[in-house]
């Protein structure tokens, strides 16, 4: 829709509000991201969209800043759903049990598994419903963080679930055979499509509608 507000615009005010929580000193100041090439652009995209990168539009890998006491979840790697859509589960725990040696996590978030074969299984998934809003897990999780409701989680859910962020992931593998490991570059820095907000939410919307079919389909065999 030409009538949206361009991608470009929703990119500054996201830059403005990391500033402003870098200047509060809430968020760490990000390390200088490379600038997109030329030859790194896999596809032309619509004029109000724009390429970035996750690590220009949110938080990777924050941690949470939680008191001891408070309830809080847990979730292992095998409670990280690989299909689109589907409920979260999670053990109880105190936070002060969990908030050392694993990664953290907030209602919000967007983790994807790291590890082979659950990142090629697509196992990543939108964070909601923990105790408290917060929770750790697994080691092998990569998270996103969107700032302030600037960006739809399920937008990049849809994107690291894709056929291409995967296939590209693979060729992108470091580690021993049975070990590997997606890098945190290439989840924070991959080029990224971004498309306005309104254009974030048609899409999630849309997808739900397919997906909703699908499993009709599905029930129907």
């Amino acid at each position: 829709d030409a009538n949206d507000e361009p991608a470009a615009v929703l990119l500054e005010r996201i830059k403005k509000e990391k500033e402003r929580l870098v200047k509060e000193g809430k968020v760490k100041k990000d390390k200088l991201s490379q600038s997109i090439i030329a030859e790194e652009i896999p596809y032309k995209l619509p004029t109000n969209w724009q390429w970035t990168k996750l690590c220009e539009i949110g938080l990777i890998n924050p941690r949470n800043e939680v008191d001891d006491s408070k309830i809080a979840s847990f979730i292992p790697m095998n409670l990280i759903p690989q299909y689109y859509n589907k409920e979260i589960r999670y053990e109880v725990r105190k936070w002060a049990d969990i908030k050392k040696g694993f990664t953290h996590f907030a209602d919000g978030d967007v983790v994807l598994a790291k590890i082979t074969p659950c990142f090629q299984n697509r196992k990543s998934t939108v964070i909601y419903g923990l105790k408290n809003s917060v929770g750790a897990g697994t080691t092998e999780l990569h998270v996103y963080r969107p700032i302030n409701n600037l960006i739809n989680p399920e937008y990049v859910l849809l994107y690291l679930k894709s056929a291409e962020f995967i296939n590209n992931g693979i060729s992108k593998l470091t580690g021993t055979a049975g070990q590997k490991r997606v890098p945190n570059e290439y989840f924070a820095e991959n080029p990224f499509p971004l498309p306005p907000l309104a254009e974030q939410k048609r899409i999630v919307t849309k997808v739900d509608e397919l997906m909703k079919l699908c499993d009709e389909l599905e029930a129907r065999q």
